[in-house]
């Protein structure tokens, strides 16, 4: 199977960011994550830091995704009547971006992107973690976290992401059933992390 597509899902302070950005320079292609919550921003007209906290925030409703997903490519009627509450509209419109920005080779990072990417057998479904002595030395020296509140963050960030992917995709943010791969940086190191989804890419 050649991949053309990597989509990381990352523990919060693990470098699935960086991991990202540094496979997709290798290979010469885009890597995409904030910038997609840019886009959905001002597709929906709101402020991002509002949709920001509305993903943090999310219980989603999993029906009205899943509804909606199915009709994705079917015109834009499913926003029109405005009855989808906003952070399924988010996603549902996050989605639409991820799958307009991978009709060409890209690393996307978050957004779901893997549920969102499922049914394409080109797309690499990564999972990236690490312990908590890698990530709280990563919270503290490349976010600024204070090192007394490093543990409350770490368990803060995971959880808000885990109930972002469960409301949304009805499945468990974490269980290895949904990826091809999953990579502990903390023990691999960033560096080894990318060569591997280089060579998966190039193999």
């Amino acid at each position: 199977m050649k991949y053309h597509i990597i989509a990381i899902e990352r523990e919060y302070a693990s470098a699935g960011q960086e991991i990202g950005q540094r496979t997709a320079k290798r290979l010469g292609i885009p890597c995409y994550g904030r910038e997609i919550l840019a886009m959905a921003a001002k597709e929906l007209g709101q402020p991002e830091h509002y949709l920001e906290d509305l993903e943090e925030k999310s219980t989603g409703s999993f029906m009205y995704s899943m509804y909606a997903m199915a009709n994705l490519g079917k015109g834009d009627s499913i926003f029109q009547g405005r009855s989808l509450p906003l952070e399924s509209r988010l996603f549902l419109t996050e989605s639409k971006i991820i799958q307009k920005l991978t009709q060409t080779p890209a690393v996307v990072v978050g957004r779901c992107a893997a549920h969102s990417l499922r049914e394409r057998e080109d797309v690499l479904r990564v999972f990236i973690h690490a312990d908590d002595v890698f990530r709280k030395k990563r919270a503290v020296d490349t976010y600024g976290i204070p090192a007394q509140k490093a543990s409350e963050v770490l368990k803060r960030a995971d959880r808000r992401r885990s109930g972002y992917y469960r409301a949304n995709t009805g499945k468990d943010w974490k269980n290895s059933q949904n990826y091809h791969i999953v990579l502990d940086s903390g023990l691999l190191g960033i560096e080894r992390c990318a060569d591997i989804l280089e060579t998966c890419i190039k193999s």
